[in-house]
């Protein structure tokens, strides 16, 4: 993962931005996104997402960088029209 940094491009990086898809835990049924900044990045390289923040959550996938979510599963569905 090559996270985007505040340090010049030489060393390695100390900070992350990414964007985190989750569901309000445990059964929620809409998909949320957020974007979180500043994050640490462990040894491994890891990005270290915060406990306040994974609290409560199901985290689904976590994306390099802050990303604009275009269509999700079951936005159609609720946006169609029934015709009878």
């Amino acid at each position: 993962m090559k996270p985007e940094t505040k340090q010049d491009t030489k060393s390695e990086p100390t900070s992350a931005i990414v964007t985190v898809l989750y569901y309000d835990a445990p059964v929620g049924l809409e998909m949320h996104n957020a974007v979180l900044s500043d994050l640490t990045i462990s040894p491994s390289g890891r990005v270290m997402i915060p406990e306040s923040f994974r609290r409560g959550k199901s985290i689904i996938a976590v994306l390099e960088g802050e990303c604009t979510i275009l269509n999700a599963l079951g936005e159609r569905v609720y946006s169609q029209k029934v015709i009878g």
